[in-house]
């Protein structure tokens, strides 16, 4: 009986591409529902963006009378996301549960572009399953979307998706989802210089690429288009809303500006930190797009990582949920460098010690602390990145 039950276990099982055995298969659902029960006990929990912004958008939008809403400016999101927000409005449940339902649909998603991901480098398939389950179980992806009812897995499910296609090397396919994930979130942007050095390196890409993305957020708001809102101001719907949160230099996210006293002179530094972490791109994007290295799945992960660690240490007005995409390409950076398991470990919580501060108002961890933490982990992973991408010559030169 032990036997059969064994070997049955060990038996492949074909699901459309792929090939699982029964017992990746049942790790799958396990790992699936454990997820599903984690975010289920949340469920009941309304937070402050909640309640001041998504629950009094889709009371507007169901006075408005649902689809007739899109004519007009409900909320400051991208009309993408104004379109769930209607559709969410017709169903027979609470917004609060719909709302949720939908973000967290979109954590399996990401989960599973995630495993792609990470495979497409190795072509390994525990490895994958690996990524899928750390993925759908780390507390800042189901907090942000089970407890606080936020959409940063909607774009970024897209993004990793768009990462993976130009691993795949199908810029076109990539290009789209990088514009889906631009016509649902701004931040995605934090991620263009890693695409503007894989240009320099990879003979595939073409600059007309890059026009996919305005091109596919043009898509997107035709329907609001239509409906009666001005071009204009849905074109601009980003620029619009520029500087809405500049009061402070951080917002709950534990960086460079946690280790300074110069909140008081924010209107000064506030720009200056702006352009000095532009520089910082550059120089980075140039020694990057220096290097002779073949741009594979892992160099898209160790530099993306290491861009997103830099924008969101060193930009001001950064939020406590700016550094998630950076949460994710750490844990696969983690997989691919095993004894490097701290830098995930470290900027994982970074960023869970700002979403506690900002939900409950208590910081168990001092931001001073989570910074300094935060700091050690970017150091180590561009000393990592030099000396795994460092020429021939260089190592010479160091004798």
């Amino acid at each position: 009986m032990d036997n059969a039950i064994r070997e049955w276990i060990k038996k492949e099982v074909n699901i459309g591409k792929f090939k699982l055995t029964v017992l990746e298969i049942l790790f799958i659902l396990g790992v699936s529902f454990a997820g599903f029960v984690m975010r289920y006990s949340m469920k009941g929990f309304a937070g402050a963006d909640y309640n001041l912004f998504i629950e009094p958008w889709m009371k507007k939008i169901q006075e408005l009378g649902g689809l007739r809403s899109l004519g007009v400016e409900v909320g400051n999101y991208p009309p993408l996301y104004m379109y769930v927000f209607t559709l969410l409005s017709y169903l027979p449940c609470s917004y609060l549960i719909s709302v949720k339902v939908f973000f967290c649909l979109c954590d399996y998603v990401l989960a599973f572009a995630c495993a792609l991901l990470v495979y497409e480098g190795k072509k390994n398939k525990t490895m994958a399953l690996v990524m899928y389950a750390i993925v759908l179980l780390l507390p800042t992806v189901a907090v942000d979307s089970a407890l606080w009812a936020q959409v940063d897995s909607s774009y970024a499910a897209p993004l990793i998706l768009s990462m993976y296609f130009l691993a795949k090397d199908k810029p076109v396919k990539s290009f789209l989802f990088y514009g889906l994930s631009f016509a649902l979130k701004l931040q995605c942007l934090f991620l263009l210089p890693l695409y503007i050095v894989l240009w320099v390196k990879k003979k595939n890409m073409k600059v007309w690429h890059f026009l996919l993305i305005p091109l596919t957020y043009f898509v997107s708001v035709i329907p609001a288009w239509i409906a009666g809102r001005s071009l204009k101001d849905l074109l601009f719907i980003y620029f619009n809303h520029y500087g809405e949160y500049t009061e402070i230099l951080s917002m709950n996210r534990p960086n460079a500006y946690f280790l300074t006293v110069v909140d008081m002179l924010q209107e000064y530094i506030g720009g200056a930190g702006v352009w000095f972490t532009l520089g910082l791109l550059i120089l980075l994007m140039f020694y990057m797009a220096a290097k002779r290295n073949t741009p594979d799945v892992e160099f898209m992960i160790h530099a993306g990582l290491l861009i997103l660690m830099v924008v969101t240490f060193f930009l001001p007005y950064m939020h406590e949920r700016y550094g998630y995409v950076a949460d994710l390409l750490a844990v696969a950076y983690g997989l691919y460098n095993v004894k490097k398991f701290y830098i995930p470990i470290l900027t994982v919580g970074c960023s869970l010690g700002g979403y506690v501060g900002f939900v409950t108002g208590t910081f168990p961890i001092p931001y001073v602390a989570l910074a300094l933490g935060f700091l050690f982990a970017m150091y180590d992973v561009g000393k990592d990145f030099y000396y795994k991408y460092r020429q021939p010559e260089e190592v010479t030169e160091n004798l």
